[in-house]
This record gives C-alpha cells, sequence and structure tokens, in this order.
C-alpha cells in the first residue's frame, strides 16, 4: 500500500493544457415582484431545460420544477406567502451549472442574503494520465483522492489548493488493472469519477 501511495504521488504532475471546461455561462437574478411574489430570471448561453428546487437550509425541498423545453431564458413569478419564515436555498441547474441563492424569507417577502456559482469538475483520462480542470467560485480549498474500488482504501491524497482554476493531472500507469475512484473535495462538494485500469 505504502509503495503504491509513493509511486502515484511521484507520478503526480500539474498540466496546464487545453481540458475542456465549461465557462460559467449560467446567470440568475431574482427581482422582488408585487405582494409577496419574486421573479426569478434565468439566462443560459445555450437552450437548456432548467431544475428550479427551493429547500432549507437544512435540506428539506419545498419546491421542485424542470422546465419541459429547452430555451436560452426562463422567468417565472414565484409566490412565497405560505413558506414559512427561515433561511432557504434556492438552487438553479442546467447542464454541468448550479446558481445557488441563499433567500431570507419573513413574511412571504424575499431577501437575497448570497449567490454562488458552482462547475462541476472537468475529468478525462488521456492514455494513463487522469487530468482534471476546475473552476472554484466559492475559492474553497480543494482535495483530491483516489480510492481503490474494491477495498476502498485511500491510495492517494493531495491538497490542491483554493486557486480560482485548478488544473491537475495524474499518471495511473504503475497501478493493477482494476477500477478506482478519483474524488474531488471542497467543504461543500464532492465530485467522483471512476478511472479503469486494463
Amino acid at each position: 500500500m505504502k509503495n503504491l501511495r509513493t509511486v502515484l504521488t511521484i507520478a503526480a504532475l500539474v498540466f496546464v493544457s487545453g481540458a475542456v471546461m465549461a465557462t460559467g455561462n449560467l446567470k440568475v437574478n431574482i427581482v422582488p415582484g408585487t405582494g409577496d411574489k419574486a421573479v426569478v430570471h434565468i439566462e443560459n448561453a445555450t437552450d437548456s431545460k432548467y431544475e428550479v428546487e427551493l429547500h432549507s437550509v437544512n435540506g428539506e425541498i419545498v419546491y421542485y420544477n424542470e422546465t419541459r423545453t429547452p430555451s436560452k431564458t426562463h422567468s417565472q413569478a414565484y409566490d412565497f406567502s405560505m413558506i414559512k419564515d427561515g433561511e432557504y436555498v434556492l438552487e438553479i441547474k442546467v447542464d454541468n451549472e448550479k446558481e445557488l441563492s441563499t433567500l431570507s424569507i419573513k413574511n412571504g417577502k424575499v431577501e437575497v442574503l448570497n449567490q454562488q456559482k458552482e462547475v462541476e469538475p472537468f475529468f478525462t483520462m488521456k492514455g494513463d494520465q487522469l487530468e482534471l480542470s476546475y473552476l472554484n467560485f466559492g475559492s474553497e480549498n480543494v482535495k483530491l483522492l483516489v480510492y481503490d474500488n474494491n477495498s476502498r482504501n485511500v491510495l492517494y491524497s493531495k491538497n490542491l489548493g483554493d486557486d480560482f482554476a485548478i488544473n491537475y493531472g495524474l499518471d495511473f500507469s504503475k497501478l493493477k488493472n482494476g477500477k478506482y475512484d478519483a474524488v474531488l473535495l471542497s467543504a461543500n462538494n464532492s465530485y467522483e469519477y471512476e478511472v479503469a485500469i486494463k
């Protein structure tokens, strides 16, 4: 096990080549409407279907909807008068992007406390090289872990820092045939990618 970890550690490399990466094209505006309503306006660079979810900060889903027809824009008025006072997260998802808006709702009135964008990382295998690219909109400390898929033992762990654009490569050529899980971790998210070595 120690030898395998050493092999992975020595084989790690940083790459800055042209991995394709999402650019963060999703935009969400929340505008107070009349009475207890607020209008959520969504824009995207390409025609897409949108997932809209409102959940409490504890994760309890209050509302969920997925649009039926792809479009570049979507606007809808939401009535918050029947929702209990408290903090909620409005999550808009399209393709591999999310916009998270933390809302304070009091007597049906909505105030936007914070907005944060998330874009899923891009993983790819080029030969025996795992390459990943990640736009770290939250400036969170990001870590990469590699697990053996069968034993679930951690074979490799690397702190990738808190830079906005994270690019990293890892050589899997010295590993035995089998399946491995590469997991990118931040304070609020984890993203998993399965690597098969044949």
